[in-house]
């Protein structure tokens, strides 16, 4: 039985978390972020570059899927702008404390901050996860755009020497592919961990609590040793579903998605408020498992419309698209990807 959800007063809110230092907790740690990674890697969709289904990449992307969380701790600079990306906060009716929904976020997020602000709530507090992820599929997308342009050169290429760069240029630009993968894999994850997505980031907190959950820091002692000791990379991989892109624009799509993870939010803890992740228990193993299935099902349809979006980015300040190379566009394909003009 799911409690119903009650509004509660963006006023009080932006005084409650202007006291609050952002949270250092990490989604699912490095297990869960590895396992998410290659899980998605490993059924990603027919038509992708080779390299994508090599071993070494699904390797690659496992590891590279843990880095937004070792960036942590570089200095105050750094942290500021980066923490924050890995949550937002959304009150009990799917609100974020800028007074919209997800469907509803302005288009960038400076405009998102502004918002904030204007609403007396500091945005490092309240994180930007939505922003955070549309850039990383975005850098996917561009990269891929050029992995397509690199190919294409190097199939017209004759000099001897600008194939040899050609080919050092796509080893280049896979490797970057791989990390870009593996940060867009994270956020995806992020937000797949429904504590991420809500002012109840870490246990119910000091909020109205009808329902009786549970205040302790559950947060971490979830996504970490829980999910370490009881979830399998098997039981991920038999969970995810069926692959399903998303046709809309990515800001669209990203907020179809994370609406769907907000919806976990009070499926979480009322299991834990029947003992589901007690030793012994296997109901909470199977919905932490589900929660993971879901962010590789993701990460796998985005990286899909990432490949087919790639076609159409622009490469060049003129907003030329690899499409017009393929057409013969644009006269000289080595000059572009040197930038010796």
């Amino acid at each position: 039985m799911s409690v119903k959800t009650f509004p509660i007063a963006l006023a009080a809110l932006a005084v409650a978390f202007t006291a609050i230092a952002p949270s250092s907790a990490s989604a699912w740690g490095d297990t869960g972020h590895r396992m998410i990674g290659e899980a998605a890697m490993r059924r990603l969709p027919e038509g992708l570059p080779a390299f994508l289904y090599t071993e070494a990449s699904i390797s690659d992307v496992g590891q590279y899927s843990r880095e937004p969380d070792l960036w942590r701790k570089a200095g105050l600079v750094h942290d500021a702008d980066r923490d924050p990306a890995h949550l937002i906060r959304l009150d009990d009716t799917g609100t974020s404390l800028a007074g919209m929904g997800l469907t509803d976020l302005p288009a960038t997020r400076s405009l998102y901050e502004a918002a904030l602000r204007a609403k007396g709530v500091d945005p490092v507090v309240v994180g930007y996860l939505p922003y955070s992820l549309a850039d990383a599929y975005l850098q996917v997308t561009k990269d891929m755009a050029f992995l397509r342009l690199i190919a294409l050169a190097d199939a017209r290429e004759k000099d001897p020497v600008k194939r040899a760069w050609l080919k050092a240029a796509l080893r280049r630009r896979q490797d970057l592919t791989l990390r870009d993968i593996g940060i867009l894999s994270h956020y995806i994850g992020d937000a797949a961990q429904p504590m991420h997505m809500s002012i109840h980031y870490d246990g119910w907190g000091d909020f109205p609590n009808p329902q009786g959950f549970t205040t302790a820091h559950i947060h971490w002692p979830l996504e970490g040793a829980y999910v370490r000791q009881n979830v399998t990379f098997a039981a991920v991989l038999q969970g995810m579903a069926p692959y399903a892109p998303c046709a809309d624009e990515v800001q669209a799509c990203v907020a179809h998605r994370l609406e769907t993870d907000f919806k976990e939010v009070i499926p979480l803890f009322e299991l834990e408020k029947a003992g589901g992740f007690k030793p012994g228990d296997p109901r909470g193993a199977v919905y932490l498992t589900s929660r993971l299935a879901h962010g590789a099902s993701d990460l796998r349809d985005m990286l899909g419309e990432a490949w087919r979006d790639s076609s159409t980015m622009a490469i060049n300040f003129a907003e030329q698209t690899y499409r017009d190379a393929e057409a013969g566009r644009i006269p000289d394909l080595y000059l572009l990807l040197t930038g010796d003009s």
